[in-house]
């Protein structure tokens, strides 16, 4: 069965990781992705280490299911060359500054003037339409400029980056949304639109709660590091064999947890609903913390489980993606790669189709300039 997508044309330009991890998005989904890559390749081809060969696992990240080619679009052939392909392609994606993309006649007015049925997807570090749009918006920029780093680490530490770029995820999700929108709206009217997407804009709507709480209040909210500003308890414990994250969602959750650890109630009646735990979270959290570093992960995990409390192990990277057991190993999708002959293992999409996981077929394709 074809996948949604399947009939539609991307030319990619964007470089890094925003544009590519959408457009990848894109092509789980079914789309024919070509990528446009500089003389000298993706610079994400060279951050590393880790390399497989002369791949590095952060261009591996999110290229799959594209073929590429290299091209100078400061050239009249490399410039000829990309015209030629935008005549039968559904979707341009780029990732320049709002002046470059004019100065090299591949802004909105100028594409859309020359391919009417085109759309056009732009991912900025700010609007285009704001005093410091030609500022490079790098996802490490962003954390700083949006307020994540302000909220992130431990209370008394130093505001902390988030450890991977999800702002350029978040954006990558809004731009593969924007771009599916305006497919459907061509679809429905022959009308084709410019998507925008500002890592800024992204990061500031990935605030959420945090975002609406200061709107709400007009104050600056603080480091809680793996607390929960409105929840208690919901954050890490020490026990005596490593480390279990323990959030607790409703009154009844708490009382049940309360039970398990011996916490008296009727000393401490305040501790029965959220707001009164919260209030009196330092108590309340040192109580647990003495109660939990007496008992081993599995044994916490295990009453947890059973009475229906969310609860985890806090897991290394490894250890999540290599020795958990059950559906997990499904999201490790091995790709054949024809040039070399090998595997390649990729993490494939967490989307469904009709059961069925949305995973482009092809490796990330290798450099070959």
């Amino acid at each position: 069965m074809p996948k949604p997508l399947h009939k539609f044309r991307i030319i990619d330009l964007s470089r890094i990781l925003a544009g590519p991890f959408a457009t990848q998005l894109l092509a789980d989904l079914g789309a024919d992705v070509h990528k446009v890559e500089p003389p000298e390749g993706d610079a994400t081809r060279g951050w590393g280490p880790p390399f497989d060969g002369d791949e590095s696992a952060y261009f591996r990240c999110c290229n799959r299911g594209k073929t590429t080619e290299a091209m100078d679009l400061h050239s009249d052939a490399g410039k000829a060359r990309l015209f030629e392909l935008l005549k039968d392609a559904d979707v341009m994606v780029e990732n320049f500054l709002p002046d470059s993309a004019d100065r090299l006649g591949l802004g909105w007015k100028a594409l859309h003037s020359k391919f009417p049925k085109l759309i056009l997807a732009s991912i900025r570090g700010f609007a285009s339409d704001v005093s410091n749009s030609r500022r490079p918006g790098y996802d490490f920029i962003l954390q700083a400029e949006s307020g994540w780093m302000s909220i992130t680490g431990e209370a008394d530490g130093r505001p902390m980056k988030v450890g991977v770029a999800l702002v350029d995820v978040l954006a990558s999700l809004y731009c593969a949304n924007g771009i599916q929108a305006a497919l459907l709206h061509r679809e429905r009217t022959g009308e084709a639109m410019h998507v925008e997407v500002p890592l800024m804009e992204a990061a500031l709507a990935g605030l959420v709660n945090v975002g609406a709480g200061t709107l709400m209040t007009g104050q600056a909210p603080q480091r809680f590091g793996n607390a929960h500003p409105q929840i208690v308890p919901y954050q890490t414990f020490p026990c005596r064999d490593g480390e279990v994250a323990i959030g607790v969602g409703s009154d009844r959750q708490f009382e049940v947890l309360a039970l398990m650890l011996g916490l008296d109630l009727d000393s401490h009646p305040q501790w029965r609903k959220n707001c009164g735990r919260v209030a009196d979270r330092a108590s309340l959290i040192e109580s647990i913390t003495a109660a939990l570093a007496l008992r081993d992960v599995d044994d916490v995990l295990a009453f947890c489980e059973q009475d229906a409390i969310p609860a985890s192990r806090v897991r290394t990277v490894d250890d999540a993606l290599f020795r958990q057991a059950g559906h997990l190993h499904q999201l490790i999708q091995p790709l054949y790669d024809e040039d070399s002959r090998v595997m390649v293992p990729t993490l494939a999409s967490p989307i469904l189709l009709n059961g069925q996981r949305a995973c482009a077929p092809l490796p990330p394709p290798r450099w070959k300039p």
